[in-house]
């Protein structure tokens, strides 16, 4: 099975740690584990979380409130994750960078990638996440993120950090039969991939095989495929019939047409006369003789009016000038007369008659009477400009009107005369051409007569044939929709017979797909009935072996719930619930399960784990560490001194199968802005 290695971390920024630091967790001669220091506070669940969130990106933090519930002073909360230190100097930014590596089980074949988190916070808002990665082969940068989370699955999934990235002592009540986790352990050992397959089998027999081959269509199919044939039959017939009308009638049309030319032969040799051509002459005789009729009224008119006044020449402008001025000097001697002999009987009416308490003073009385007189008059005076001294054309404006409006329009009557005299020539010309033409055929009453039977029988015939042509007419758009309506019903039968055809296809492949998801759900139950048994069987030896508790009990089973019984030596079986274990033994119980997980999981993948050893005896310490912790791949382990010991036999014990140790060292106040910590290559003063 490949094996998933972290080769260095770069964290900046975050928690305590102030600025940028890199930590190199690559092995040396073949060793893996990694051991990191440090007292409480010091920051080793904040290197967890940076691990973490690294790997998983801003999905991670509701993995990690979920996991780490408890009072504000224990549970995570990322809106305080920027450095105290930083955000003081007005920095706002936190970013990680982790360097994942895989490689095959002999070791071989490595593959790497880089996965970059940017995290810019900002108060009273959410922090912005930016996320890219780099593929060791290309060194190319990823932006896109779903391709990001792909190659992210590849090297190391997410349901693999968070069973892999733990706090040991936090996790240890941790429920086995919570959803999620049972979907976590599902995708670990690889049984995932049976469900997604019986998911996609079931929704291809429920939703895509009847959508694709139309099972309930396909079901009347037959039915309507027997209509459809007997349509066809039908219209077949009438097509036929309809072709057969149209072949007769084209016969007629060519015999009528045979006819209507030896009409014409005898029309052209026998010298008739056209009745309908001699009635076109004297119809356009009488036209002629109108329009001339009408034309001559127009001559005489303007001889009567137009030029007469055309003669006028310069003068015209000057009497239509002289008419409008006497216009004005009747209206001013009409509007004179009207107000000036009311202007006595308006000032009696006015000052006449008033109350007592009215009467005005005989001065002011005559001041007003003057003012009143005056302001009539000035309706009339002063004449206006451009009056006549007198009138001496004609009394009535009306007249004077009409007058100036032929003074106007008589020249376009007159600019019309030449080209009327011109029309009239051509009608003359005209009418001496008809008159012969009319008179001739008049009088030849033999030629008359035939030509009107010969005439009549040819309109007769074109009348025939006008009507043979519409009923062709129709025939042919009778079979031309016919014709369509049989292709579309035969387009209709070939789908009926497809869609038949592709329903017994459907039923067929329906079944099949129906076998093969039983077989599925067969194998994922028997694989994980099998697996189950192999982490029971795991999970209990490791647990009897490193808690010394063989005298009573021979191991441990799991229901499919994941429910934990324990197996007593006689073969009872008691709940876990039921044992009343201590801390330490739910602790050995929880990490023998995750190293039943990693033995058997699709990819192999480092263990993280803080506070290894905070609820272990010192009897069991060593077994954890040798069969569990340390047992063969990369370990990251987060320990405090009285977990570890830096001079104590424990950790001689395990010196020799580490590849680095490292120390964190706090400086300041922990909730000062001066807090920061100091990564030292030791632990705590031990070098390897």
């Amino acid at each position: 099975m490949p094996e998933v290695s972290i080769d260095s971390l770069t964290l900046k920024n975050f928690g305590p740690y102030y600025g940028e630091h890199t930590i190199d967790f690559t092995a040396v001669d073949e060793k893996c584990g990694i051991l990191v220091g440090g007292r409480n506070g010091a920051g080793k669940t904040h290197l967890l979380r940076a691990l973490y969130l690294a790997v998983v990106g801003k999905t991670g933090i509701g993995d990690l409130k979920n996991v780490e519930t408890g009072n504000d002073a224990t549970r995570f909360m990322f809106d305080r994750a920027l450095n105290r230190k930083a955000a003081a100097e007005g920095q706002e930014t936190t970013a990680f960078s982790i360097t994942i590596s895989q490689r095959d089980a002999k070791g071989a074949g490595a593959r790497k990638a880089t996965l970059v988190r940017e995290i810019r916070h900002r108060q009273n808002s959410e922090a912005i996440w930016t996320s890219y990665a780099f593929k060791s082969e290309s060194n190319e940068r990823i932006d896109d993120e779903s391709v990001m989370q792909k190659l992210r699955d590849s090297f190391l999934p997410r349901h693999l950090a968070r069973f892999f990235f733990f706090d040991a002592e936090r996790s240890q009540n941790f429920n086995l039969g919570q959803d999620d986790i049972v979907e976590g352990i599902s995708r670990i050992l690889g049984l995932w991939t049976y469900g997604e397959l019986e998911g996609d089998l079931r929704q291809l027999i429920q939703q895509k095989i009847p959508k694709v081959f139309d099972s309930k269509a396909g079901a009347s199919a037959s039915t309507k495929l027997a209509e459809i044939s007997g349509r066809i039959v039908t219209a077949e017939g009438t097509l036929q019939a309809l072709r057969k009308d149209l072949c007769a009638l084209e016969l007629n049309e060519r015999e009528t047409h045979a006819e209507l030319g030896e009409v014409e032969d005898k029309l052209s040799t026998m010298g008739a006369v056209d009745p309908e051509k001699l009635e076109q002459f004297q119809t356009r005789r009488g036209q002629i003789s109108q329009a001339k009729g009408e034309m001559v009224t127009k001559v005489s008119e303007s001889w009567e009016a137009a030029i007469p006044v055309a003669l006028l020449g310069g003068f015209r402008g000057e009497l239509h000038s002289y008419l409008q001025q006497e216009e004005k000097r009747r209206e001013w001697d009409t509007s004179k007369s009207a107000v000036e002999p009311k202007i006595p009987q308006v000032k009696r009416d006015v000052f006449d008659g008033v109350p007592a308490s009215y009467t005005l003073h005989p001065d002011f009385q005559k001041f007003y009477a003057e003012r009143l007189e005056e302001a009539l008059r000035k309706m009339f005076h002063p004449p206006p400009e451009g009056m006549s001294g007198s009138v001496f054309v004609t009394d009535r404006s009306d007249i004077s009107a009409q007058i100036r409006a032929r003074l106007l329009s008589a020249g376009a009557n007159l600019s019309g005369l030449v080209e009327i005299c011109t029309k009239l020539d051509k009608f003359e010309s005209e009418a001496r051409e008809l008159d012969p033409q009319i008179r001739q055929l008049s009088q030849n009453t033999t030629a008359l007569l035939e030509g009107g039977k010969l005439h009549t029988k040819r309109g007769e015939l074109t009348s025939q044939l006008a009507q043979i042509e519409s009923h062709r007419s129709e025939l042919k758009g009778k079979i031309r929709d016919l014709e369509v309506s049989l292709a579309e019903l035969r387009r209709e039968e070939t789908n009926l017979s497809e869609q038949a055809q592709k329903g017994e296809r459907g039923q067929s492949i329906a079944v099949r797909a129906a076998v093969y998801r039983e077989a599925v759900a067969e194998i994922k139950s028997r694989a994980a009935t099998q697996l189950r048994k192999s982490i029971s069987q795991q999970v209990g030896e490791l647990w009897v072996e490193i808690t010394e508790r063989g005298r009573e009990f021979k191991g441990i089973e799991f229901d499919n719930h994941w429910t934990c019984s324990l197996v007593r030596n006689d073969g009872k079986r008691t709940l876990w619930e039921d044992t009343n274990a201590s801390a330490g033994q739910r602790q050995v119980r929880l990490l023998a399960f995750y190293e039943a997980l990693r033995r058997l999981a699709r990819l192999v993948p480092p263990l993280v784990v803080d506070t290894p050893l905070g609820r272990l005896d010192k009897e069991v310490k060593n077994a954890v560490l040798d069969r569990l912790y340390l047992s063969g791949h990369q370990s990251i382990i987060l320990a405090t001194d009285s977990e570890i010991d830096p001079d104590g036999p424990l950790f001689d014990h395990v010196k020799d199968r580490l590849a680095r140790v490292y120390t964190l060292h706090p400086h300041g106040e922990e909730d000062s802005p001066d807090y920061e910590v100091r990564i030292g290559n030791d632990y705590f003063g031990r070098k390897l």
